[in-house]
């Protein structure tokens, strides 16, 4: 019996404890946030009436000399509430009655902070700390060699040696743009500009070979270990071991491979053995990959390609947050792609757990760079209810000399966070429903 429950335990602890880890970081991050607002509250001499970590029922509470401190039961918020914030007052410490400059650096102070977070843990990345490699070296945009069979280094194409500048228009700020830019555009077509011998060169259209790809791993006997709500919607699930690919049978993973790298057309057909029976599925819309066919190359890690490689990866990092909104919008992705905080945290669970056992900590740190960067960066766009909303009022009554009436801007921005509020609640249904059955709403 005490064996049982030893077993039970570790089985329980051994889900659990990525979990964990994940809210603790997703806490870290609303933490670093809500203190930059809080220390230049304090900094300016506002009035800090509730300094709060998480979102509904109090569950610990300490009431300093001015503020009082909160832990909040649901860790997906957090609040600083100042006096006058939303309304007039008449206490000199409002913050209503502070100078337009020392309101905006108190607005700006928390997504800055989650920004300056995420450079933190870039340069950690660049460094090579947690990472498995013995010697592990600074990526640069500059192609080192190409693989063989290469098609991109054909007539009018790419050269070893030269220093990537732009894809498809995009400046290129690091290595890691080169794999996000190219993944952008699925035709296998881009253009480049590239500087060669000293002289910047333009490439209008540079080809790669393309190839059919998806949204799911598996193990070297071709089981499935991580299968994309997508392919779950056409009905493939975590445990099915693939028996054939278009027909032809497939025994290893290498094989699995080669035969999807195989299909022409984007759609195959699977057969899968699920528990002791056998299961056909046809037709499974796949997705277009683009096969890289050139290494980049890598320095020695030294202060000034760490700092330099760092900034260059929270520039990378920021810019995907307006460019994969604008590819929400164009329709690249859909409702199922996106994932609220729940979803965020179980990403992060599993990312953690694989770096673990992996003994290589580099994705989990990219994907918490990733996240604390995309919080602030998308905590500063000019929309109601957000820190970069309030701003936007604030540098219209910068340029105007006139200040909004506080009744109709408190107006927008509660209609924003009713809208956000359903937005979210929304979108964490989705993330919980995707957890349970593996299928998106859509």
């Amino acid at each position: 019996m005490k064996l049982n429950l030893l077993v039970t335990f570790s089985a329980v602890w051994s889900k659990a404890w990525p979990i964990l880890v994940a809210i603790l970081f997703f806490g870290l991050i609303i933490f670093i946030h809500e203190f930059g607002h809080f220390i230049f509250a304090k900094l300016f001499k506002v009035k800090v009436n509730e300094f709060a970590l998480g979102m509904g029922p109090t569950i610990f509470k300490k009431q300093g000399k001015e503020t009082k401190y909160a832990l909040r039961l649901f860790p997906i918020g957090g609040f600083v509430s100042m006096e006058g914030e939303d309304e007039d007052s008449e206490d000199e410490g409002a913050f209503c009655n502070k100078k337009l400059w020392q309101k905006m650096i108190i607005v700006a102070a928390g997504a800055v902070n989650n920004i300056i977070l995420g450079v933190l843990i870039c340069i950690l990345i660049v460094a090579g700390v947690g990472s498995s490699q013995k010697d592990p070296l600074v990526g640069t945009n500059t192609i080192s060699q190409f693989y063989e069979n290469a098609v991109s280094n054909g007539e009018n194409g790419l050269k070893a040696g030269d220093k990537i500048l732009k894809i498809d228009s995009k400046r290129v700020f690091s290595d890691y743009d080169i794999t996000f830019l190219m993944q952008r555009n699925n035709t296998g077509k881009y253009s480049f500009l590239v500087e060669r011998d000293g002289k910047k060169v333009e490439l209008p259209e540079v080809n790669f070979a393309v190839r059919t790809g998806g949204n799911f791993s598996y193990d070297e006997n071709c089981v499935i270990s991580s299968v994309s709500a997508k392919l779950k919607k056409a009905g493939l699930k975590d445990g099915d071991k693939i028996l054939s690919v278009n027909g032809v049978k497939v025994e290893t993973s290498k094989a699995l491979m080669e035969e999807i790298g195989k299909d022409k057309d984007y759609t195959i057909d699977f057969t899968v053995l699920r528990g002791d029976e056998e299961k056909n599925f046809e037709k499974v819309k796949m997705q277009t990959l683009t096969v890289f066919d050139f290494s980049i190359r890598g320095e020695k890690p030294n202060f000034f390609n760490v700092i330099g490689g760092a900034f260059g990866y929270t520039i990378t990092m920021s810019r995907m947050v307006y460019l994969s909104l604008f590819d929400i919008i164009r329709g690249k992705y859909g409702f199922n792609d996106l994932a609220g905080p729940i979803g965020t945290v179980s990403v992060i669970a599993d990312v953690t757990e694989q770096s673990v056992q992996s003994a290589d900590f580099g994705a989990m740190l990219m994907m918490m760079a990733l996240i604390t960067i995309n919080i602030g960066v998308f905590n500063l766009l000019p929309v109601p209810a957000l820190d970069g909303g309030r701003l936007f009022f604030m540098f219209v009554e910068l340029i105007t000399r006139k200040k909004i009436p506080p009744k109709y801007e408190n107006w927008i921005h509660a209609a924003g966070l009713v809208l956000l509020l359903i937005f979210m609640a929304v979108i964490s249904a989705s993330d919980i429903w995707k957890w349970v059955s593996g299928v998106g709403f859509m």
